[in-house]
């Protein structure tokens, strides 16, 4: 199917209102059937749909009748605390602004994300939250042909129907290593969790290229997504006088508290013989002893404004296509003050 053939069958409110040069509460009027329209005008927008074959949408009816908006939301599985707190903004700001939401819930893989793309085109909803780590902009590039105005969480882009909010925890994982390097502590551990996403990886590799540039030595420990999993693990790992000692950057607070407990049950001191930090912070940083030191973002926050751009974007009216959220190191129990 070509291009031509998925916009058509994909057409919005704002590609009729742009054929026909009127403004989306105009197409709206029309649509709803109210009479303060000029038949001149009328004839513009029918002609607008007829030519691009659009249904009429929520957002269509809602702009006059006050109906809810359906918008699209598509996660990674909520068994993580972070994106049970992202989901929580959205849907919490959803319900203020009286939208209706539609959860794409895909599993940590390339296949799963895909289909659930395709569900979510299939769907026709008026805008969509894109927050799936397994993305690639060549993907949101490809959704962006059936016009659907997106917020994607993870990736800095940004186009007439596109805007998006980045999560930046590299340059602050980047800035504390810095730190680490000039007390002289050489012995650094990455714990590269399979199947951890885009972000993760960028993060290792900024990690690597930190430890070629200054000559650090950084120790790759390859380990799955699971708490019992690692702390069976490191139980083993701490056996060896040699690993009783160092940094150890893990990708989730979860997998910090299996180190941290691994370790104390070894006998290792924390933080003075063996240091843990999360690049992911949640409240499990705070409810394990000693406390884990964490990289925090309020993903509460970022949830409600992805919402917020959305309603926004939907209307026509975002002006700053592009919002930053800067991790911050949060120092606890678990490194050395």
């Amino acid at each position: 199917m070509s291009n031509e053939s998925n916009m058509k069958d994909r057409a919005t409110i704002y590609g009729v209102a742009k054929r026909a040069g009127v403004s989306l509460a105009t197409v709206s009027r029309v649509i709803n059937g109210k009479n303060n329209v000029t038949e001149e005008t009328k004839k513009l927008v029918n002609d607008a749909i007829r030519e691009l074959g659009y249904r009429p949408s929520a957002l269509a009816r809602g702009l006059a009748t006050n109906k809810s908006t359906n918008i699209g939301i598509v996660i990674p599985a909520t068994n993580y605390v972070y994106i049970c707190n992202l989901l929580a903004g959205m849907t919490d700001v959803a319900k203020i602004y009286g939208y209706q939401t539609t959860l794409f819930v895909t599993k940590r893989n390339k296949e799963d994300a895909t289909k659930m793309i395709e569900k979510l085109i299939t769907s026709h909803v008026d805008g969509a939250i894109i927050f799936d780590d397994e993305l690639d902009k060549d993907e949101i590039k490809y959704i962006q042909n059936y016009n659907i105005p997106l917020v994607v969480i993870g990736h800095e882009m940004a186009d007439e129907r596109l805007a998006s909010i980045t999560l930046d925890y590299k340059s602050t994982i980047l800035d504390f290593l810095n730190k680490v390097a000039e007390k002289g502590d050489k012995d650094i551990k990455f714990l590269d969790v399979v199947g951890s996403g885009n972000m993760m990886d960028e993060i290792r590799y900024a990690t690597m290229n930190f430890a070629l540039e200054k000559n650090e030595d950084i120790s790759m420990i390859h380990c799955e997504d699971s708490y019992r999993r690692l702390y069976s693990d490191m139980k083993e790992y701490f056996t060896s006088p040699s690993n009783r000692k160092g940094l150890f950057i893990c990708p989730r607070d979860s997998l910090a508290c299996a180190v941290v407990n691994a370790a104390i049950e070894a006998g290792i001191k924390i933080p003075e013989e063996v240091e843990v930090i999360s690049v992911i912070g949640t409240k499990y940083s705070y409810i394990v002893r000693p406390q884990v030191s964490s990289l925090e973002i309020d993903h509460f926050e970022v949830g409600s404004i992805a919402v917020r751009m959305l309603t926004k974007l939907l209307k026509g009216e975002l002006e700053n296509k592009i919002y930053n959220f800067k991790s911050q190191f949060v120092a606890r129990g678990s490194t050395k003050k």
